[in-house]
């Protein structure tokens, strides 16, 4: 009888100090729990309620999350909203903008091309428009980040673009609408001669494989028997559109690629019947900007001995990445596994974890060195692996090219390094088109341009003095290199006037590693 009368006194007395305990809780944040999934949670809150300054919550979420990351692997990243976006566009092959391509001069830009049939083309935006104002507003402190900022924004979206044109009193007033704009996986393909292709590819986006496709269609119907195909500066990108142009150029039942994780088993990816250029001389080149994907392709073509890798070794990024969406549009990429060769050969150079620094230090020095030194791979005898034919190959760092071209070999004389390096030669040539523009209506196409048109030495000489104000020294450069550099300035103009393509076909011709290549078919 007596415990049963107490029951009820020591019900109030516990449901009381629940309430004390709950609100001296509350003083230290809505979260709080034992368990480490909370610890960063319960922290963050306790700093946003008790510290003496006021933080911003957002920004110390977001270093915590890159701090977390940077103990793993140097791919494993946090990636904002706007970053998310940015790379989501360049991999889909296409974003909404205006349709120009500018470049940035002081607080303007000028209009480089408009695209045809674009959003800028349609309204009458011309080559040569200087964009002064966006909606009214003038520009401060231009780059080309803040440019695409300006000129993107979602499909059908309008905006106002103050404009000047020589020859035109007051500035002239175009409302754009934004629409899609495709960009080229492919940045070229052509016939070098009358039987050798070429294909350039710059990055593995969504539109990769097709594009791959339609120019060796292309390149077949005009005589192709042999390729060059081209992943020299390729960063990387979707593993399937690498494991579907693979696929192309290797037989059925081929392993192109395997993929292994801690949580993930091993997943082969083989070859299907079908390619379009599984027979005929291949040659891949290769440069130290070749990651990812492009190591993929070429370590799968290497290891199945169906080509030639020329050039330089890559950069050595075997990491698989998943991208994790995160409720504000940011997300992480989380390294779930690694890449290998049909070989073996895991792709991955090595790194420290927790210290990204030391891996992207270790690369740029690499990069540095390599006119000095040969750039091989520690050819460590338990990395030693054998090709389809028995070749021997080596893993430890990316794909090591079947024929090196080494860095010296492109050295050039101190003063046309120094016009390469600060863009002077580009620079003039931009603004002697911007001045002299109509002058060039009298060719009727790129085509037209290519047959007819030439650098001659005046101009070739006024473009070395505008350079002397940057310490140019012409009389240093040799007879070779004044050629090279005149023939660079008229694909620097044709490229202004033309586009992209017509660049190509006359650099080509210029690019030693290229033209090197072609001499081992």
């Amino acid at each position: 009888m007596k415990r049963n009368s107490f029951t009820p006194i020591l019900f109030i007395i516990i449901f009381l100090l629940g309430i004390w305990l709950g609100n001296l809780l509350s003083k230290r944040g809505s979260l709080v729990s034992s368990s480490r999934a909370d610890k960063i949670s319960y922290i963050l809150n306790l700093i946003d309620k008790e510290y003496v300054d006021k933080v911003n919550k957002d920004t110390l979420s977001d270093k915590a999350i890159v701090g977390l990351l940077n103990e793993l692997d140097p791919h494993s990243v946090y990636l904002t909203a706007d970053v998310v976006k940015q790379e989501n566009e360049s991999l889909e092959g296409h974003f909404y903008g205006i349709g120009v391509q500018f470049r940035v001069s002081g607080d303007s830009i000028i209009v480089v091309r408009t695209i045809k049939g674009g959003p800028s083309d349609k309204v009458g935006i011309l080559a040569g428009d200087r964009i002064l104002k966006v909606n009214g507003k003038a520009f401060h402190n231009l780059t080309n980040d803040t440019v695409l900022h300006y000129l993107k924004g979602e499909k059908n979206s309008k905006v106002r673009l103050s404009v000047y044109r020589k020859g035109v009193k007051d500035l002239v007033d175009f409302v754009v609408t934004r629409d899609k704009i495709e960009t080229k996986a492919v940045s070229f393909f052509g016939m070098l001669n009358k039987n050798t292709g070429y294909i350039k590819l710059s990055e593995f986006s969504a539109t990769a494989h097709e594009e791959v496709a339609q120019a060796l269609q292309s390149l077949k119907g005009k005589g192709m028997n042999q390729l060059i195909f081209d992943l020299r500066g390729n960063g990387g990108g979707y593993l399937s559109e690498a494991i579907k142009i693979a696929d192309e150029f290797i037989g059925k039942g081929d392993l192109i690629v395997y993929t292994q994780g801690r949580r993930q088993g091993r997943s082969d990816n083989f070859a299907t019947s079908g390619g379009l250029f599984e027979e005929g001389k291949l040659i891949v080149m290769i440069d130290e900007l070749s990651a990812s994907a492009s190591e993929i392709v070429s370590g799968c073509i290497q290891d199945n001995d169906r080509g030639t890798i020329i050039g330089r070794r890559t950069f050595g990024k075997g990491l698989v990445q998943e991208q994790i969406p995160l409720p504000d549009k940011s997300a992480i990429r989380l390294t779930v596994a690694r890449y290998y060769t049909p070989s073996g050969r895991c792709i991955q150079r090595p790194y420290i974890s927790g210290d990204p620094d030391q891996y992207y230090e270790e690369f740029l020095e690499r990069y540095a060195n390599m006119e000095a030194n040969a750039d091989t791979l520690n050819h460590d005898p338990k990395l030693r692996y054998k090709t389809k034919k028995g070749r021997i190959v080596y893993g430890g760092g990316g794909i090591e090219p079947d024929i090196n071209i080494p860095y010296s070999a492109l050295k050039v004389s101190p003063s046309y390094s120094k016009l390469l390096k600060n863009g002077l030669i580009y620079k003039y040539c931009f603004d002697y088109v911007d001045a002299n523009r109509k002058s060039f209506s009298q060719y009727s196409s790129g085509d037209d341009f290519l047959k007819r048109y030439n650098v001659d030495n005046n101009m070739f000489i006024s473009m070395l003095n505008s350079a002397a104000n940057s310490g140019v020294k012409k009389q240093y450069l040799t007879e070779k290199e004044k050629k090279e550099i005149k023939l660079l300035m008229k694909s620097y103009i044709a490229q202004n006037l033309y586009g992209d393509k017509y660049f190509h076909i006359i650099y080509n011709n210029i690019d030693v590693e290229l033209q090197k290549a072609l001499t081992y078919f």
